[in-house]
């Protein structure tokens, strides 16, 4: 569990935690999936998805777009302007032994 407040963007430490969860998790399971909920759907759990598919090397716009498709309503004013300022340092971009990037 990584709690934060409801509407706002996640602090430092939980991002840090989510990459290094996640670059873990396809290290050791390569093609697995990775679930991540939050009460209502509509903000924590997609900024950190948004997270992820922009460290993976998705322009924010379309990490945004994407979401929205699947899950209408996602994201508030202050995510949106948060993700739109986040700059990616790329720690989902390896590859597997297969050659696949670890996001797909």
């Amino acid at each position: 569990d990584w709690p934060f407040d409801d509407g706002a963007p996640p602090p430092g430490q939980i991002v840090d935690d989510w990459l290094n969860l996640l670059k873990a998790k396809f290290r050791e399971e390569p093609g697995c999936c990775v679930a991540v909920h939050c009460v209502a759907g509509l903000g924590r759990a997609p900024v950190l998805v948004a997270l992820a598919l922009i460290e993976c090397g998705m322009k924010y716009e379309e990490a945004v777009e994407f979401i929205r498709q699947k899950r209408r309503g996602a994201f508030n004013s202050k995510q949106l302007l948060y993700l739109e300022k986040y700059r990616p340092k790329m720690r989902l971009r390896f590859k597997d032994a297969n050659g696949h990037c670890c996001v797909q």
